[in-house]
């Protein structure tokens, strides 16, 4: 079975062709959170699917994984990613470990980045190049997982020090504070529906943003009148969402 977290549609993405090629299903881990689903996992082999949050699997994710009872004798992790994963297949490894599995290791997709509030996002015409280049490396990747392969098992030194940041690096910048909704809000509610902490609540008709944030930047990316922005950081940027640049794929999908 496949198990996906997504923000803006990469990784559910992933998961979906994933699971077509493997031919079995993918599961919304983000609906799971948000709606307090702690049903156990059972199977031979799990597939996690997620983005990469400052070279690790994002911590709601690791949260969640760590309350949940997993019976399954191998886990692959597959991690999309905008340039790299850092050391994210050595650290990772315990997310196998501590549930007494073997670890088959971890992959990695490339895909368009996302991460409006710190980088640039690529254009449609781009991020449709990458997402094609993308389809081939899915497809590695599952014949890999078919036969029992192996993924990514160690990091360098330059993996493992990036990696060594995230703790940093959550402290000091994954914060909500900067969000903010213009005067062009029309009060739809998709930021709200769309977080999977809960951290968005809809009040007076004006989006409010608490402090469970994790960046996925589902809220200001899948806001159809791009009315919110982060702080200065975001004005004039290009909302990425997959489902904007695969043209086969529909937002419910994404």
């Amino acid at each position: 079975m496949i198990y996906f977290y997504s923000g803006t549609g990469n990784s559910a993405y992933v998961a979906r062709r994933l699971a077509e090629k493997l031919q079995t299903e993918a599961v919304d881990l983000g609906e799971r959170i948000k709606n307090g689903v702690m049903d156990a996992i059972e199977d031979d082999t799990v597939v996690l699917v997620t983005p990469t949050y400052c070279w690790r699997v994002p911590r709601v994710v690791e949260s969640y994984w760590e309350q949940l009872e997993v019976r399954a004798e191998k886990l692959y992790l597959v991690m999309t990613c905008g340039s790299g994963i850092g050391g994210a297949a050595a650290y990772e490894e315990r997310l196998a470990k501590d549930k007494g599995m073997a670890y088959g290791g971890t992959f990695h997709v490339i895909m368009p980045e996302n991460y409006i509030a710190m980088f640039d996002v690529p254009g449609r015409d781009e991020a449709r190049r990458v997402v094609a280049k993308a389809d081939k490396a899915i497809s590695r990747i599952a014949a890999a997982i078919a036969s029992n392969g192996a993924g990514e098992k160690k990091a360098g030194l330059l993996g493992r020090l990036l990696t060594s940041v995230n703790g940093g690096y959550y402290a000091l910048f994954v914060k909500a504070r900067p969000f903010y909704a213009k005067d062009n809000c029309i009060s739809c509610g998709q930021c709200e529906k769309r977080c999977a902490l809960g951290n968005v609540k809809m009040e007076e008709g004006r989006p409010v943003w608490y402090d469970r944030c994790t960046h996925c930047m589902a809220c200001i990316n899948y806001c159809p009148v791009e009315a919110i922005e982060y702080g200065k950081k975001t004005a004039g940027k290009f909302r990425y969402t997959l489902e904007k640049v695969v043209d086969d794929v529909s937002p419910r999908e994404a």
